[in-house]
C-alpha cells in the first residue's frame, strides 16, 4: 500500500481507487458481466445461479477471474492479510430501480446496516496496525462496471466505524417496507459514488448498507470479491467452479497453515495461466 492509501484506509475503513480498469480491459469485463446477467437461469453453466446475487461471478470469464489478482489491488490484499491471503468468494451484484427490493430481500434485510462486529460478535474480526502496516482479516473489494452518481443510491458507510468501541444506535438509518431506505439518513453517512472501472475496498468492520437504487434508466453492476487469511476457513467452491479456474487462482483460494508462503505472494504481478 502507498502511504496515502494506508492513511486513508486507517482513518476511514475504506479506500476508493479510481480508474483501476480502463479502455479495452474495462470494456471486455463489462461485456462478460452483461453475458452473465443476460443468460437465462435455466441455461447457466454448472456452478452459476441467481440467488439475489449472481453467484461465482468472478469465474464466469477469465477477464473477471483475473480481477481477483489485479496488479493495482494485489499489493493491498497482501498487506491487509500480512502476505497470507485467501480468496473466499466472488459474486456479481446487479441493481435496477425495479428489482431493488426483490434483490435486497433475497440477500438479507434490504439495505440494512451491518458489519462483522454487529453480525458475528466483537471477537469475530481483527483490525490492527504493526510495524507500519495494516492487518485486516476480513475485507471486500468492489469492482464497479457502471457509474454511480450522487443521489443515485448505492453503498453508504460510516467512515471510521471500523474502530468503534460502542454499540451502534438503531435509529441512524430507517427502513420503510413500502418506500425502502430513508432518503435522508443521518449525516454521519457517506454515500460512495464510484465510476465504471473504480474499485472500493472496505473492512467488514466498517458499518455499511445500501441505499435504494433510484435511476430508472441506469443500473448498478459490481463484482463483490471477499478475502480472508489463508488459515481461516476452507474453500466452498464446487468442483464445477474449481475446474474453470487457473492454477494461480486455485492457489489463492487454497487454505494452508499459518507459516506457509504461497508462491503467488512472492510475485508483485500475477498473470493467470490457462
Amino acid at each position: 500500500m502507498t502511504l496515502e492509501q494506508r492513511y486513508l484506509f486507517d482513518i476511514t475503513g475504506y479506500l476508493h481507487l479510481k480508474n483501476v480498469l480502463t479502455g479495452e480491459i474495462l470494456r471486455t469485463a463489462q461485456e462478460a458481466v452483461d453475458r452473465y446477467i443476460n443468460t437465462p437461469i435455466d441455461q447457466m453453466p454448472d456452478g452459476f445461479e441467481f440467488t439475489g446475487l449472481y453467484q461465482n461471478g468472478f469465474a464466469f470469464d477469465k477477464c473477471l477471474e483475473a480481477l481477483t489478482l489485479h496488479p493495482v489491488t494485489w499489493p493491498i490484499i497482501k498487506e491487509l492479510l500480512s502476505d497470507k491471503p485467501r480468496f473466499a468468494k466472488g459474486s456479481l451484484k446487479h441493481d435496477t430501480h425495479e428489482n431493488w427490493k426483490q434483490v435486497e430481500r433475497a440477500i438479507s434485510n434490504p439495505g440494512g446496516l451491518h458489519c462483522a462486529r454487529d453480525d458475528y460478535g466483537w471477537y469475530s474480526t481483527r483490525y490492527e496496525t504493526k510495524d507500519g502496516r495494516i492487518y485486516c482479516d476480513d475485507f471486500v473489494a468492489f469492482f464497479y462496471f457502471t457509474d454511480v452518481f450522487p443521489s443515485d443510491g448505492g453503498l453508504i458507510v460510516i467512515p471510521g466505524s471500523h474502530k468503534s468501541e460502542f454499540e451502534r444506535p438503531s435509529n441512524l438509518l430507517t427502513f420503510d417496507e413500502e418506500d425502502g431506505i430513508d432518503p435522508q439518513p443521518h449525516p454521519v453517512f457517506t454515500n460512495i459514488t464510484p465510476r465504471a472501472g473504480d474499485v472500493v475496498f472496505i473492512s467488514e468492520l466498517l458499518t455499511h448498507g445500501v441505499l435504494r437504487w433510484r435511476p430508472t434508466d441506469r443500473d448498478r453492476r459490481l463484482l463483490v470479491l471477499r478475502y480472508k487469511p489463508q488459515y481461516m476457513g476452507k474453500s466452498s467452491f464446487s468442483s464445477a467452479i474449481l475446474d474453470r479456474l487457473s492454477a494461480e487462482t486455485l492457489e489463492l483460494i487454497s487454505s494452508v497453515p499459518y507459516h506457509h508462503i504461497k508462491d503467488i505472494v512472492k510475485q508483485d504481478v500475477v498473470t493467470l495461466t490457462a
